[in-house]
């Protein structure tokens, strides 16, 4: 039984197609989020502005992180750059958009995203990444 479970356990470990998996659905959540307040401008910009207190400028930026960097994730392209600027974003969003009026807790989603942020920041793009293609592993130097 023993020897059961290890082959089972050494069959699933395999991080970097963990960080594969968790940086591309990470990367399309951000791009999903900054693609939606790009179709909705106006009134995002006004809940921004508005309801939230923040320059718009800063909600352009918002968008552009949100947008540029889940691409980043998803292509593996600067990835620890790309979740340093992501984790800033939910680290603001769950601080200055939802804590003050519903709590710190109420932001579940926001918390996972910037864990998760913040874990690619930590750990990289792994394997997997599209300037991975373009590297030399220095075998064919002579």
């Amino acid at each position: 039984m023993k020897e059961k479970l290890y082959k089972v356990s050494t069959y699933f470990y395999r991080p970097d197609q963990g960080i594969f998996v968790i940086r591309v659905v990470a990367g399309a959540i951000f791009l999903h989020h900054g693609w939606m307040k790009l179709n909705n401008l106006t009134q995002m910009e006004g809940f921004f502005t508005g309801m939230l207190h923040i320059p718009a400028f800063l909600f352009y930026a918002t968008i552009f992180v949100e947008i540029a960097g889940g691409l980043m994730l998803i292509f593996g392209v600067v990835t620890r750059a790309a979740a340093v600027a992501l984790t800033v974003v939910m680290l603001v969003a769950i601080f200055v958009a939802i804590a003050p009026s519903k709590g710190v807790l109420a932001a579940e989603f926001e918390w996972l995203l910037a864990a998760v942020s913040f874990g690619l920041a930590l750990s990289g793009s792994g394997r997997f990444r599209l300037t991975h293609l373009f590297e030399h592993d220095g075998k064919d130097k002579k």
